[in-house]
Order: C-alpha cells, then structure tokens, then sequence
C-alpha cells in the first residue's frame, strides 16, 4: 500500500507527535463514529487516513478533511 502525505498533513502529524510523545505512530485507513466529546459537542463520524500510536491512552490524527 501507498500512502501519499500532503506537506500539510506531515506538520501536523509532526506536531501531534511532538505534543502526544510517542516512539512510533501507524497510518491507515478507518472510520471513527461519531461520538459526544465531555463539553457535549457531537463530533461526527469521520473515514479515512488515520495516524496513532498503540497506546489506548493517546489520541488519533484525522489526516484527512
């Protein structure tokens, strides 16, 4: 599989490295349902390229709109 990273995307994937400290990360493609964040917003189901760590504690990058 190829996966072709936008300039964009790699900041920000950079960036949520440096802020999520962690030593590797995987991309691929999934889909996230929507759910209700703590302040009660609902966020929307998202599919598409994804980067986490396998840390269940740390968060996932939406790289994709």
């Amino acid at each position: 599989m190829t996966v072709v990273l936008t300039a964009k995307q790699i900041e920000d994937l950079a960036n949520f490295a440096k802020e999520d400290g962690q030593p590797q990360y995987t991309i691929t493609t999934a889909t996230i349902p929507e759910l209700e964040a703590d302040d009660g917003e609902v966020i929307p189901e998202y599919t598409g390229l994804v980067a986490y760590s396998g840390s269940e504690e740390h968060g996932v990058l939406q790289l994709e709109d």
